[in-house]
């Protein structure tokens, strides 16, 4: 498999082999089942899809219960699809869990999530200006500013994606290189060191990391 849908429970801090104290971001994916699969001979692709998190039958559409119903699956309120090979796919099954040891103690992993909202903000917080003038005399109210936007008589106007105040947050975010402090199976919790993005109770996808797996092809080729 090549990820799991989780949920962000919030940060605590354990203790690694060396004794030092490490803060840690506590994920639950105790309720990760196959939902349906994706073959080449009738969708040209092969992939899995995931379903995450409880949910009752009338906050479903019909759509959503036919899909369910269709595949014998049991119901999820989030769902996911991976591309896997079709050796990777036979392995699974629609109704299996998909637990929390897919992933391992060290491993580096890339995650997904949606970032906190914050609403409309300025300039020095959505883009970390320091400000245009100094609060010197002569200056009035003016310190969190973002200063001239224009290029005078050419062109005549701001150019596009000017750094400028609006709203910021709610973004989806990518953090890669995250390390797997530790995987508990049984809770169905797996311990992640880094940003993980998003606020708590957040939806977040975890995925093994992409550079770690091209640098190792790119070595195995470069041995070939």
């Amino acid at each position: 498999m090549k990820g799991l849908i989780g949920k962000k429970i919030g940060m605590t801090q354990v203790f690694n082999d060396e004794g030092n104290l490490v803060p840690v971001t506590v994920i639950d994916v105790n309720t990760c089942q196959v939902v349906g699969k994706r073959t080449p001979e009738k969708d040209q692709y092969s992939a899995v899809t995931l379903g995450f998190g409880e949910v009752r039958e009338k906050v479903l559409t019909k759509a959503q219960l036919g899909f369910f119903k269709k595949n014998n699956a049991g119901l999820r309120r989030h769902l996911r699809e991976f591309r896997v090979t079709p050796d990777e796919a036979a392995k699974f099954n629609v109704g299996d869990a998909v637990k929390a040891d897919m992933f391992t103690k060290g491993q580096v992993v890339d995650v997904t999530g949606t970032t906190k909202g914050r609403g409309f903000s300025g300039v020095m917080r959505r883009w970390s200006f320091k400000g245009s003038q100094t609060k010197t005399h002569g200056t009035h109210e003016y310190q969190r500013h973002p200063g001239a936007i224009g290029q005078r008589k050419t062109p005549g106007r701001t150019y596009p994606n000017k750094k400028m105040p609006g709203h910021y947050g709610v973004d989806q975010v990518t953090t890669q290189n995250l390390t797997v402090v530790d995987v508990d199976v049984e809770k169905g919790l797996v311990l992640i060191k880094g940003a993980v993005p998003g606020h708590n109770d957040a939806l977040v996808i975890i995925k093994p990391s992409i550079k770690l797996a091209l640098r190792q092809q790119h070595k195995a080729a470069r041995g070939a």
